[in-house]
């Protein structure tokens, strides 16, 4: 029973506490170009949102704002000069907009709110959090990451 608050059976997706269907979408994208998928699962298989998620509810509310300000900035940016939400570009011009917002090298008037820097380092200090992190606090989901580390750990 404690699980199905996180479970959103209508439409077979995960739901969040701290995120809209929209900016989870935009913030897993963005995990998942820090640490993609390739032979060992990725940052949403880890269950890296999930990780970030809780802790914006839990412990960081604070930093909710900041996520919110830096999803609404990559996405305005995104559709007026790419033509779409950052989710919907690309893997090779994710990682472009991804590379220039870490450089601080994206137009201006779309980060009035938030640092792109700031955003972008934020986001990828929570995705390594959730990847590398204990389980038990969200993310690393099955040990995903201590797996591939080969870490003599019972699971």
């Amino acid at each position: 029973m404690l699980l199905l608050p996180a479970c959103d059976l209508k439409k077979g997706r995960q739901s969040f506490v701290s995120f809209t269907e929209e900016q989870a979408d935009c913030i897993g994208a963005i995990c998942e170009q820090i640490i993609p998928t390739d032979e060992y699962p990725g940052a949403l298989d880890a269950g890296v949102l999930n990780y970030i998620d809780k802790q914006l509810y839990q412990r960081f509310s604070e930093q909710k704002a900041r996520y919110e300000a830096g999803v609404k900035a990559v996405n305005a940016y995104c559709k007026e000069i790419l033509g779409k939400n950052f989710v919907a570009l690309e893997w090779d011009v994710q990682t472009k907009v991804l590379q220039d917002m870490e450089s601080n090298k994206l137009p201006e008037k779309y980060w009035q709110d938030i640092s792109q820097s700031g955003f972008f380092w934020m986001v990828r200090q929570h995705t390594m959090q959730g990847f590398y992190g204990p389980p038990h606090h969200g993310g690393n989901k099955d040990y995903v990451s201590y797996r591939m580390m080969k870490l003599d750990i019972h699971f």
